[in-house]
């Protein structure tokens, strides 16, 4: 058997971070640190986290926590694939670390609720979050089977760029890490009732 050994590694750039499997270890960070920070904030909701199981193999984890959580509004939190990683063309993928995570406009398994999509954006500007947009046409997330749960759930992914998924040299930047939380944050202290059933109903 072999193992490639890869620590976590603060790159000569200190903001630019290398570790195996960022797809999808960052997402999990994200949630946590999420869920740490709502801890010392007011806001109107129970906020659930999942680390769901085999999402590349048919969404089947995030199948199960959508069944279980019953969810009024959903984020599923991945990894995108950074433009600027070398060999990349710019057709390919737009965006670059270090400039925002990326607002996914829609996927191979999902196009997200328009109002929410507008919320996510609206706050990212009234917040001066930087953001970036990114689409796939193949693929998709555990957003894929969430926005699909009982008569529909408003979803959004917010991913992070990131160089060289699926292996084990992943390379990302704190920023984009650090304003993804901002802007969760921000977004589930605003989803109050009126703003759920406003997106519900349209």
């Amino acid at each position: 058997m072999v193992i490639p050994v890869t620590p976590f590694t603060v790159m000569k750039n200190p903001k630019l971070l290398l570790a195996k499997a960022w797809d999808n270890r960052i997402g999990c960070a994200m949630a946590i640190e999420v869920l740490r920070r709502l801890q010392a904030e007011s806001h109107p909701n129970i906020v659930y986290s999942g680390a769901t199981v085999q999402e590349e193999v048919g969404l089947r984890g995030a199948q199960t926590l959508a069944n279980a959580i019953q969810p009024d509004v959903a984020f599923a939190l991945d990894v995108g694939i950074a433009g600027d990683t070398p060999g990349i063309k710019p057709q390919e993928a737009q965006s670059k670390l270090g400039k925002g995570p990326q607002i996914l406009l829609y996927d191979a398994s999902m196009i997200p609720h328009l109002g929410l999509r507008n919320l996510v954006l609206e706050t990212a500007e009234e917040l001066n979050i930087p953001f970036q947009y990114d689409a796939m046409a193949g693929g998709g997330t555990d957003a894929g089977r969430f926005h699909l749960q009982g008569i529909g759930v408003p979803t959004m992914v917010i991913s992070i760029p990131t160089r060289y998924i699926h292996s084990h040299v992943s390379i990302l930047h704190e920023d984009d890490f650090e304003h993804g939380v901002q802007l969760l944050v921000a977004l589930i202290k605003k989803l109050d009732r009126a703003t759920v059933e406003k997106l519900h109903r349209g």
